[in-house]
């Protein structure tokens, strides 16, 4: 099988233990790799509602992938990777539900160090624990509808002199930290595009669109 990535090789090495992670979360994740010049970027939609994604630079441009953006069955990838499968996993593209963000335009609205936002992660743990004691089973998980109001708190807002702004919640801030994207004593960026907001940090990006915007159509 003609694989249109497979002159990448060193990239998507670097994008393997992301793979596995998913694979981790959900063994049904799809993952979508766009190669655009040297740069090759891995998008992934979580179980837990987010867009996640990581961008790699391969030392020298790949001609022959130029604009290339496909979809494959996150397993599938890790296990060609792993060499425990011979034949490059297949294409989905038509499995790819919903937007992805776009790869330029985006402004810079504000940076915010690191501490703070694990800061906000831990006190949001803490309260969906507490929830849960509230409701009579410590240790537990309190009831879907309670997890899911927490984690769509917004708990930081972002704006610039122009007067853009961004709110972020605590389900985008602590995907950011689960998949082991926010590297100690760093920072975050905040940026927006249209309708999309993106948090970006040392080792990957958390992407989410305001509330009432979004576009479920593929592209």
């Amino acid at each position: 099988m003609n694989f249109p990535l497979a002159g990448w090789d060193v990239a998507l090495a670097e994008l393997a233990p992301l793979v596995r992670r998913v694979v981790t979360l959900d063994p049904s994740s799809l993952v979508r790799l766009r190669a655009r010049g040297r740069r090759l970027t891995l998008l992934v939609r979580l179980p837990f509602g987010v867009l996640a994604a990581r961008t790699v630079t391969a030392e020298e441009e790949v001609a022959a992938s130029e604009g290339v953006d496909i979809t494959v069955a996150a397993a599938d990838l890790m296990n060609w990777l792993d060499g425990d499968r011979r034949e490059p996993p297949s294409e989905r593209n038509a499995d790819w539900r919903g937007a992805a963000p776009p790869v330029d335009a985006w402004r810079r609205l504000d940076t915010v160090p690191d501490d703070v936002v694990r800061h906000l992660v831990r006190t949001g743990a803490l309260t969906v624990r507490q929830a849960a004691e509230r409701e009579g089973v410590p240790g537990a998980q309190p009831r879907a509808a309670v997890t899911e109001a927490l984690l769509d708190a917004v708990v930081l807002t972002a704006s610039d002199d122009a007067g853009h702004s961004a709110a972020i919640t605590l389900r985008t801030l602590s995907a950011l930290t689960r998949l082991g994207f926010l590297a100690r004593q760093s920072h975050i960026a905040v940026d927006v595009a249209g309708r999309w907001t993106r948090v970006a940090a040392a080792y990957g990006s958390v992407y989410a669109e305001r509330p009432g915007l979004g576009i479920n159509v593929l592209r």
